[in-house]
């Protein structure tokens, strides 16, 4: 998985990322996040990445995750909580006709895969790797290259205001 990036400072070799977090992994938490819970509540995250191209700060590059990394991610954050409250809700409603424990346990089931999925977080420790760098307009989604189009089109705006030949 291919997530473009822009560096923000080097050390040792390594380099720290600044990236954009998903729109289209659950409301800004993407795989390729730092962590798997906590949400600063920004629109972008540091990682810590192998400079394998020896990229200097500034650069806006492409970093890398594997693929397998990044789904194991998404099935503790999506389909383990899934699993857990669906089994607890069938088993409670098969093994008892008490409505109350029917309710509660499943309850109890998404706290669990909670804890399951804060412990997960200090355990796995995704590798990520500086593959290439971004060029010109090879990156559509790219936030960075974006704002700098967004830049220049409001300084041109403001340019043929001010001369009048703005529609």
């Amino acid at each position: 998985m291919l997530k473009p990036g822009k560096i923000e400072r080097l050390e040792n070799g390594r380099a720290w990322v600044k990236m954009q977090k998903c729109a289209n992994c659950g409301e800004g938490h993407c795989a390729l996040s730092s962590t798997i819970i906590d949400d600063s509540g920004t629109d972008f995250y540091l990682i810590k990445a192998k400079n394998e191209i020896s990229a200097p700060v500034g650069s806006e590059v492409l970093v890398e995750v594997k693929d397998t990394t990044a789904l194991k991610i998404a099935f503790l954050i999506y389909i383990l909580p899934i699993i857990l409250v669906l089994g607890a809700y069938l088993l409670m409603k098969a093994l008892t006709a008490n409505r109350i424990l029917v309710g509660v346990i499943p309850f109890v089931a998404l706290v669990i895969s909670l804890i399951i999925l804060k412990r997960a977080d200090k355990t796995i420790q995704p590798e990520y790797f500086i593959t290439d760098y971004i060029q010109g307009d090879s990156c559509s989604e790219c936030p960075f290259i974006r704002k700098k189009e967004d830049n220049n089109t409001m300084v041109k705006s403001e340019m043929l205001k001010g001369k009048g030949l703005e529609k």
